[in-house]
């Protein structure tokens, strides 16, 4: 009976030894993980994040750039349209300008979505913002068709020349990604919102499909 109770203690000791040993180990790991996390935490949200092909307002200078060029084009500055393209002749008729400017009045909280593009030095920007519209109470949300801007020495432009085949058919391809896609279907989603709640955007969004847009009734398109 002595010897089952030594045994017995002696097992108890040997087992409190061992989750002792396992304790020291386990404690100091622990404490190293939660100091990884703490100290890694925004670069983890981050990644964990990034599950999309693009970025949202990840490049401050992009962002300055379509900010302007938006605000540029609806006001119908020239002169400041001209700075921010690749091909400036491009606007040297403003006829087309003055025309979609006179439906769509302004741009608001204007959201750039980014792809990179066929090169280091070249970007997909989509852009999505609000917007106010001639007689139209809404300011609903418009997708415009993919931009490409590339950085030059001077800073990043809007390269609105004769874009090569393989830089066409490399947009095109990133148009039907599912990311895109679903961009398209937010912003077409918002539309059909404001047109079922105000009947001044309706007459207008009706205008739109029967000339048979695109789906995302784009209707800023610079």
């Amino acid at each position: 009976m002595d010897n089952e109770k030594k045994y017995s203690r002696q097992h108890q000791v040997r087992m409190r030894k061992r989750l002792l040993i396992i304790w020291a180990i386990f404690i100091p790991v622990l404490v190293v993980v939660i100091l990884f996390v703490v100290k890694n935490k925004d670069e983890l949200i981050t990644n964990e994040e990034q599950t999309h092909i693009y970025q949202v307002d990840a490049n401050a200078e992009i962002n300055k750039l379509i900010t302007d060029y938006f605000t540029a084009y609806a006001a119908c500055d020239q002169m400041t349209l001209q700075k921010l393209v690749v091909d400036p002749s491009r606007f040297d008729d403003m006829t087309i300008v003055q025309k979609k400017a006179a439906v769509v009045t302004g741009y608001s909280n204007i959201k750039c979505y980014t792809v990179p593009g066929k090169t280091e030095d070249a970007t997909i920007v989509y852009a999505v913002a609000n917007i106010s519209i001639a007689n139209v109470v809404s300011t609903p949300l418009d997708m415009n068709p993919a931009l490409y801007v590339v950085k030059k020495e001077n800073g990043y432009l809007i390269d609105n020349s004769a874009l090569s085949k393989d830089i066409l058919n490399y947009i095109e391809s990133t148009n039907q990604k599912q990311d895109i896609l679903d961009l398209m279907k937010m912003v077409k989603d918002d539309q059909e919102a404001c047109a079922a709640k105000d009947e001044t955007f309706k007459k207008f969004y009706e205008k739109l499909t029967k000339k048979d847009q695109p789906s995302t009734s784009s209707t800023s398109s610079p």
